[in-house]
């Protein structure tokens, strides 16, 4: 009631939910799109579709949306329950409850215009123009860390409660279509979460207990390379999916497709970095992809084997699943530019790939040198030491590539010292 007391004269409209429902418009490719319609009402009740769990166990790094497509049926009384959007100056002064609000039922309509069915917060189930997508369960982790939270409060310890919720009879991949434009947002918020970090540890760490500040070894120079498939192949980008895929020259230049490059810096050789380039520099506006790697980046930092003879191979350090170069071409792209996907446990012949420097493009030499060269000796207190000593904060790539180059304990380590900030990164 304060919230639409605040947004008097300031919104138009404004909406009661709660962090686990997600409202998706069917119709519309936005809220005021979607408000544009309803001239006639002073509120607009949505309602419920019980999300399911999708069989996830453990809590994903993916969106919400992405990771849980399974629903309830309408069968599920629970999606009688409406969530509410109103006026704040049409709202009297009366409190219902969370779901319903005192405005007339005269002015309460549904998502078609229809008017409401009574005064009540239960209602005859639409998801035919608009509804709130209520993800009471998510993964077994989630549902678990809610227990602890919540535990004789509303949710019991026990699983009647994840029974009666964890409805997966149906799937629905439509929402999806704002997931481009939410990665785009949310690379930007990573960014901003990975300076944080980054700033964060370099402010608050001001001891360096049992060792020196450390001088560069050198100035981090990268040398950038063509990836070689076995299949001589190089990786290029998909320009309207801004994906990385493996074909010929010739191909890619038929296709228009662009160069997606390699590179590896002195101080960091067991990290490579997968960038690619337009109009003369490093590209850094495009979100870029890799298949079955769920990081939301411009550029990818990988982890890098040498098994000699010039043959390498990369490997997700978040998932430790190495990249393939699959040789099969899929339905919907066309002949000759292929799949390159981050899923594979074990090394073969479609995962090694050799590196040929390329002379003419170029890719920055590091802002904050290493005195070290991170590997499985490493410490969190080499990364620290290296952090308060630079005289300028590395770049977010920098951090990444250091992270990525030692063991997994090293990183949670440092993760813990910046809670949540490092999250999807470790």
């Amino acid at each position: 009631m304060a919230a639409a007391e605040m947004a008097k004269g300031q919104y138009d409209w404004i909406g009661f939910l709660d962090g686990d429902e997600y409202v998706y418009l069917k119709r519309q490719d936005s809220l005021p799109e979607f408000f544009s319609k309803f001239d006639h009402a002073d509120a607009v009740a949505l309602s419920w579709r019980i999300q399911g769990s999708s069989g996830r166990v453990v809590r994903p790094k993916v969106t919400t949306v992405e990771a849980f497509v399974q629903h309830s049926t309408p069968e599920l009384g629970d999606n009688r329950l409406i969530k509410s959007f109103v006026r704040p100056e049409k709202m009297g002064s009366h409190y219902h409850n969370p779901h319903w609000y005192d405005i007339p039922v005269d002015r309460y309509v549904r998502p078609d215009g229809r008017l409401v069915n009574g005064q009540d917060a239960n209602q005859d189930i639409d998801w035919n123009d608009a509804f709130v997508m209520h993800y009471i369960c998510r993964s077994m982790e989630h549902y678990i860390q809610r227990i602890k939270r919540r535990l004789n409060a509303d949710v019991g310890d026990s699983t009647v409660y994840w029974e009666h919720f964890n409805r997966n009879e149906l799937a629905d991949y439509e929402p999806l279509r704002f997931i481009g434009q939410t990665h785009r947002i949310l690379r930007d918020i990573y960014r901003v979460m990975l300076d944080r970090a980054i700033s964060t540890l370099r402010d608050t760490w001001y001891k360096v207990e049992g060792g020196n500040m450390f001088s560069p070894r050198g100035d981090g120079a990268a040398t950038v390379f063509q990836v070689k498939s076995a299949f001589d192949t190089s990786l290029y980008l998909l320009p309207h999916e801004n994906r990385i895929m493996h074909t010929t020259a010739e191909i890619a230049e038929q296709s228009h497709l662009i160069p997606v490059y390699a590179a590896v810096h002195d101080d960091t050789p067991n990290a490579v970095t997968f960038f690619y380039e337009e109009d003369g520099q490093p590209g850094t506006h495009r979100l870029i992809r890799m298949q079955r790697d769920d990081r939301l980046a411009s550029e990818l930092v990988y982890s890098l084997r040498s098994f000699g003879e010039g043959q390498y191979a990369a490997y997700n350090p978040v998932t430790n699943l190495h990249l393939v170069f699959i040789p099969n071409p899929t339905e919907n792209q066309p002949q000759g530019i292929e799949q390159v996907a981050a899923e594979r446990r074990e090394v073969g012949g479609w995962e090694k790939f050799t590196l040929l420097p390329v002379e003419n493009i170029f890719y920055g030499s590091n802002r904050a040198p290493l005195s070290f060269v991170p590997g499985k000796e490493t410490t969190s207190h080499d990364i620290l030491v290296w952090l308060v000593s630079a005289a300028v904060a590395p770049t977010a790539e920098e951090f990444l590539r250091v992270l990525a180059s030692v063991p997994l304990s090293v990183r949670e380590e440092i993760s813990y010292r910046v809670p949540g900030l490092l999250w999807t990164f470790v």
